[in-house]
């Protein structure tokens, strides 16, 4: 066939959305005609590289209670001076059932204060503990049944990970699956309290200049 025939073959292209509140439909379609061409150019084009960690730089998100599946709450402020992984996950998610074996294995490496919370989003709990039961997962899985929390925090993929200070306060963040199988804990803990002596530089830099005027 040629180009000229490849370029007006057109592809139904079709984008899977997550649900945004519990019993809605498992994905949004929408169809859209693409030249064949031109696809596979822009995707060729793409950089090949996997999620980061970023620096979390929106306003500090708020602490919070939920219940944990198989009974009790599990309060944020539970977890003062540790370094503090806050994991939003749903069953939906498909490469939530590869990651969260990952961060389990990630806490069971060491570093004694680094901790890990995964927050169910927007699901019931029989619907969690099917989802968990294959799973040997080593940290409580938390249930934010209406979203509250994972609102709070700004989340709109899933899963997404907070990476929190000694002080609780969120320093970087991947709103996308991560290789926690490649990174060590202390890494993480040292990466969340770099951050901190960024912002301290920042501000005496800031000091300095004011002081000079």
């Amino acid at each position: 066939m040629t180009a000229e025939g490849q370029a007006s073959q057109y592809l139904n292209v079709i984008f899977h959305a997550a649900p945004e509140v519990r019993g809605e439909l498992p994905f949004r379609r929408f169809s859209a005609r693409i030249g064949a061409a031109a696809l596979l150019l822009s995707v060729a084009a793409l950089p090949a590289r996997g999620a980061d960690l970023i620096p979390w730089t929106e306003a500090p998100p708020p602490a919070f209670s939920l219940p944990t599946l198989g009974g009790g709450d599990t309060a944020l402020t539970s977890h003062p001076g540790e370094t503090v992984l806050v994991h939003f996950f749903a069953t939906w998610c498909e490469p939530c059932r590869d990651e969260l074996p990952a961060l389990s294995r990630l806490a069971s490496r060491g570093a004694p204060s680094l901790k890990i919370i995964a927050i169910s989003v927007a699901e019931v709990d029989a619907r969690v503990q099917r989802f968990l039961a294959p799973m040997a997962v080593g940290f409580p899985v938390l249930l934010d049944r209406d979203r509250a929390v994972a609102k709070a925090w700004r989340v709109s993929s899933l899963p997404t990970t907070f990476v929190l200070n000694d002080c609780l306060e969120a320093k970087l963040v991947v709103e996308a699956d991560y290789a926690w199988d490649a990174i060590e804990p202390r890494q993480l803990v040292a990466r969340a309290s770099a951050g901190d002596a960024q912002q301290q530089q920042q501000a005496n830099h800031a000091n300095q200049g004011g002081s000079r005027q």
